[in-house]
């Protein structure tokens, strides 16, 4: 208006608009930044702060109602401002359990109690537990009573959540997940009563593990304060006022897996390394995320590679993207299918609930595959026909349009398409060959493998274990249970066949028999994965496999007959010199030190390493070349002739005295040779010290059967 400025324009923002604002201008556009919330700590909250921390020119303000305010000035070399809100009391008392520490053992038991307790408390109760198992079992506990029991947790519709906003006639109890504790506020509550319990994503040794804590004092402050919102409150911890909970509850950067978090710092231009966080990220971590992204070719130096800056534009986690970014590359006629399966895992929880429907029509997992059902059901589910989460349901398909808009494909997928797993499966192992696992049989229940964490199959699986061999893993839960014994579940598994594996080149070939002729070596080749055999062929080997069947067949004395025992003494004899030389008990010869295919007197190596190399530079390639080879091309070249000479008549390595045959062996550091007979009669008396070498400067000793006797003193 007349180029005037007319009031300020403020956007709200979500992390993941904002990272890409930063992957795509490096800076904001704006002349302050507010970050709100910060004690959450969220992952992309962290890297969105450190980024603007190193980059970010403007006014940058962090908020928080609970974080530890002075730390996080210092870290942004701030300003520390606090303002008081009006808050009310809040009385609390316990009500512990046999353990000091929060625990789910007894936990309806002492609900009631509180509840009791409570009953001459003003306002409805609110109830914190862990999740919908524990709100299930403690609801059921809670039937018949004379107060309305209400639940509340993130699996409910919208419709089914608005019931707590309602009006009511009688107290309420709301069972609640932890979904109460910062993100709404309920009217009518002045009772809290805090499980202490909450469920948290860990990650170890590459997999994300859903594990039941305690939690942390901010976390159980924050939680008791929601009695306090509209006046005086009261709070029941149901566990020892004695026990040392954490301070603050660790922040994602420590727990969660950092691939989204090295991902979008790659986008933006700055490995995570470089960037100051305000708790850095561990070191182990960050290197099974690099890791992972590695594996799925994502990264490009400090930056992204195409399929890197593919999977950062896409809404959902990299291990799914990656299959939308295959089948786009790779397989185009399978995205509609894979758009719809990848939105029915992205919802992050069941879309299948309660047992399989009687009517075998309405059993969209009839079909023997996780992946065909969730394909089917976001396609023409229904929830109450098919046994389906209407919530879940719903944004599985929410979830599915946007993808479909991304991608340029209808709104919805044209009827009559034909779903097939076959072709799912062999896209899912070109885009991660890790989701292929095999099938272990143990003594009352099967297993499956890739190789390391074994895994199970939900109990919901549309796959019946006994009819396959293999699967390829399409998402997974873990989950550690009481007794902190761990299991990891598909909860997403496509039927595999071995036969595909091999085709898709997973595993490794090994030589399993070898059947060598005067000319060619021809072997039975297995394919292994995961320590199982999935495939054989007969075939004459190439490359290193030709190369360890050759090294194999002469060790063992199968081809170029003789060539091993003259590979030994040749090796023998240098060694013995080389030690000779080093023990300064002989002079070196002239050109010694060059002399043969080891390269020099310092070492000699042993027959198998020696024969490896020597294969090596021979150049052989096939099992073909075994026409091409003779003996001499396999041991080392002669030792020169003095050196021959001095070591058969000073320090032979064999000994021949009438009937009776030695090996002679040679202690150079102690000036010690051992007489070790190996045929012959075994006499009383030892051999004459004139039929022997001179052996100068060495004591001897002979050893018969096991028993050794001094023949001379050095």
């Amino acid at each position: 208006a007349g180029g005037r400025r007319i009031g300020r324009r403020i956007v709200f923002a979500t992390p993941g608009v904002v990272l890409r604002m930063l992957a795509g201008e490096r800076t904001l556009p704006y002349d302050t930044v507010i970050v709100d919330e910060l004690h959450e700590r969220q992952l992309d909250v962290d890297l969105i702060v450190a980024l603007l921390r190193q980059r970010y020119q403007g006014r940058l303000i962090v908020m928080s109602a609970t974080i530890d305010g002075d730390r996080v000035a210092s870290y942004l070399d701030g300003v520390h401002l606090s303002a008081e809100g009006r808050t009310f009391p809040v009385v609390h008392h316990y009500v512990p359990g046999r353990e000091l520490l929060p625990t789910v053992n007894g936990l309806e038991g002492r609900l009631k109690v509180a509840i009791q307790l409570a009953a001459d408390d003003p306002g409805d109760i609110l109830v914190f537990l862990p999740g919908k198992g524990e709100i299930s079992a403690c609801s059921a506990a809670l039937s018949g009573g004379k107060d309305e029991v209400l639940t509340l947790h993130g699996g409910l519709s919208l419709e089914e959540q608005s019931r707590i906003f309602g009006k009511a006639k009688r107290r309420r109890i709301i069972l609640s997940t932890n979904v109460a504790e910062t993100s709404l506020t309920i009217p009518g509550v002045g009772v809290v009563i805090d499980s202490g319990l909450v469920r948290q994503t860990r990650y170890f040794g590459g997999r994300g593990f859903l594990m039941l804590v305690p939690v942390a004092m901010d976390s159980a402050a924050q939680r008791a304060g929601r009695a306090g919102r509209m006046s005086a409150g009261v709070c029941y911890r149901l566990w020892s006022e004695a026990a040392v909970l954490e301070r603050v509850t660790p922040p994602e950067i420590h727990r969660e897996s950092l691939v989204p978090l090295v991902l979008a710092a790659a986008a933006c231009g700055t490995p995570v390394a470089e960037l100051p966080f305000l708790d850095p990220p561990k070191p182990h971590a960050l290197e099974a995320a690099i890791a992972e992204l590695s594996a799925l070719s994502a990264l490009e130096g400090p930056g992204l590679s195409e399929r890197g800056r593919r999977l950062f534009g896409l809404p959902i986690d990299s291990h799914l993207g990656r299959l939308l970014v295959e089948a786009e590359s790779q397989a185009p006629e399978l995205m509609e299918d894979v758009v719809d399966l990848v939105a029915a895992l992205g919802v992050g929880r069941p879309l299948f609930r309660g047992p399989r429907p009687e009517d075998a029509e309405d059993d969209l997992r009839r079909a023997g595959c996780d992946a065909l059902a969730l394909i089917r059901a976001v396609r023409e589910g229904d929830a109450r026909r098919h046994g389906l989460s209407s919530y879940a349901l719903t944004e599985a398909r929410a979830a599915s349009r946007r993808l479909r808009k991304a991608f340029g494909l209808p709104p919805r997928c044209p009827p009559g398409r034909v779903v097939r797993s076959e072709p799912l499966a062999r896209l899912a192992m070109a885009a991660d060959p890790r989701v292929a696992h095999v099938r272990r049989d143990r003594k009352k229940y099967f297993a499956w493998s890739n190789g390391g964490t074994e895994i199970d199959l939900g109990r919901d699986s549309a796959i019946r274990a006994e009819d396959v061999e293999a699967v390829a893993v399409l998402d997974t839960h873990a989950l550690v249970g009481k007794r902190r014994d761990t299991t990891v579940i598909a909860t997403c598994a496509v039927p595999l066949k071995l036969k595909w594996m091999c085709e898709a080149g997973l595993g490794r070939e090994r030589l399993a028999r070898l059947m060598p002729t005067r000319s060619r070596v021809v072997g039975v080749i297995e394919r292994v994965y995961a320590k199982r055999v999935i495939g054989e062929r007969e075939d004459v080997p190439t490359g290193q496999l030709a190369r360890d069947a050759m090294l194999e067949l002469i060790l063992a004395g199968r081809i170029l007959k003789g060539s091993k025992a003259r590979l030994l003494e040749r090796l023998a004899q240098a060694d013995l010199y080389c030690r000779l030389v080093a023990a300064e008990v002989e002079r070196p010869a002239p050109g010694w030190e060059v002399h043969a295919h080891w390269g020099g007197v310092s070492s000699v190596p042993d027959s198998e390493t020696w024969l490896r190399q020597r294969i090596q530079a021979l150049g052989v390639e096939s099992g073909a070349d075994l026409a091409l080879l003779g003996i001499e091309d396999v041991i080392p070249v002669p030792l020169p002739d003095d050196v021959t000479e001095l070591l058969e008549r000073k320090y032979p390595l064999h000994l021949a005295l009438g009937e009776a045959k030695y090996t002679v062996e040679y202690d150079v550091l102690r000036r010690c040779v051992t007489l070790h007979q190996i045929s012959g009669a075994v006499s009383k008396d030892l051999p004459p010290l004139t039929y022997l070498p001179s052996f100068t400067g060495f004591a001897i000793k002979v050893e018969r059967r096991g028993k050794v006797r001094e023949l001379r003193r050095r």
